[in-house]
């Protein structure tokens, strides 16, 4: 299906989500299902994450990133078995080009008992955290869970505006492989041809992005035209990834993407990559499809996650 052509990314608010009326939930399911059809991006507002916890996030973020490099480095994504930690400056993979970017990630912890844990599987185990920093760990694990919650939320809705029943995906999100990142984008020099990061989509499901006041998120329309995900306080940013442009057989659009900081400031965004459980199929829903049109194939969830984060980042063998 091509990219629909939109010059402005949609504001949608999502209060009903929270026990409304049905009649309104309809209303943002079928807002929800139009953005993700034309743009694959649009924003949430009064969207039920509290204030509190998104300053918390915030002041976690420029926290850590103020920490002696040391500090950091001590966490570095290279030394985890499973992609937790701080990525720094410059990282790349085979496929991947340098970002001017660093990060600190985390994602849905599992107990030593787990089954996961205990077979091996990379993409799960126990996060890393900076030494004597309960503060920085309560915020990022409040954070993390309230957005689980939202993200939830959103999974109904998108059913619902696919005319499925409102649980449709919640059986494929019970260990999901979601992610949580602090990014932190240096400032860069008007002139510079660098970028953030470069180009891209999504990997998985679909993504909550957090983004400060100083902006720098691009979406590419059709035509080819960057149109300016401006920063709206109180909002997220949310965009569809390649995993559910597969899942809803190309009807919601996964659309390219960058940042780049010139503002002369100091960059933080929050985004929670929503990924689907490790063991989960993605098998593509029904449509109509048109003389010689490609159909996808199922995927496989977890080694397709794991391909991705194992090209992006390094990691310690157990």
């Amino acid at each position: 299906m091509p990219q629909a052509d939109f010059v402005e990314i949609p504001v949608i608010n999502i209060a009903a989500l929270m026990g409304g009326r049905s009649a309104d939930v309809d209303k943002i399911a079928a807002e929800i299902a139009l953005a993700c059809e034309t743009a694959g991006f649009f924003y949430v507002v009064d969207h039920g994450v509290p204030a509190a916890m998104v300053d918390a996030v915030f002041e976690a973020g420029r926290w850590f990133f103020a920490r002696p490099q040391a500090e950091r480095d001590a966490l570095d994504v290279a030394t985890s078995p499973n992609f937790r930690g701080y990525v720094p400056i410059g990282i790349k993979g085979p496929n991947v080009p340098r970002r001017m970017l660093e990060a600190f990630q985390m994602m849905l912890e599992l107990g030593p008992d787990d089954p996961d844990v205990r077979a091996g599987n990379v993409m799960v185990g126990p996060n890393r955290w900076p030494a004597e920093a309960p503060a920085f760990r309560a915020a990022m694990e409040a954070y993390y869970g309230a957005v689980t919650a939202l993200s939830h939320r959103l999974l109904g809705a998108f059913a619902r505006g696919l005319g499925l029943p409102d649980d449709y995906f919640r059986p494929f999100f019970r260990k999901p492989l979601t992610q949580l990142r602090l990014l932190h984008y240096p400032p860069q020099r008007p002139d510079s041809d660098a970028e953030g990061v470069e180009a891209h989509t999504d990997t998985g499901a679909f993504t909550i992005l957090l983004q400060d006041q100083v902006g720098g998120l691009d979406v590419r329309n059709r035509a080819g035209r960057w149109i300016r995900a401006t920063p709206i306080p109180g909002s997220f940013v949310i965009n569809i990834a390649d995993m559910m442009q597969r899942w809803t057989s190309g009807r919601f659009i996964s659309t390219p993407h960058r940042v780049a900081n010139r503002t002369g400031q100091d960059r933080i965004s929050v985004p929670f990559f929503a990924n689907p459980d490790y063991d989960a199929t993605i098998i593509p829903l029904t449509r109509d499809v048109a003389a010689g049109e490609k159909l996808y194939e199922p995927l496989a969830c977890g080694p397709y996650v794991e391909k991705a984060y194992r090209a992006a980042w390094p990691r310690a063998a157990r």
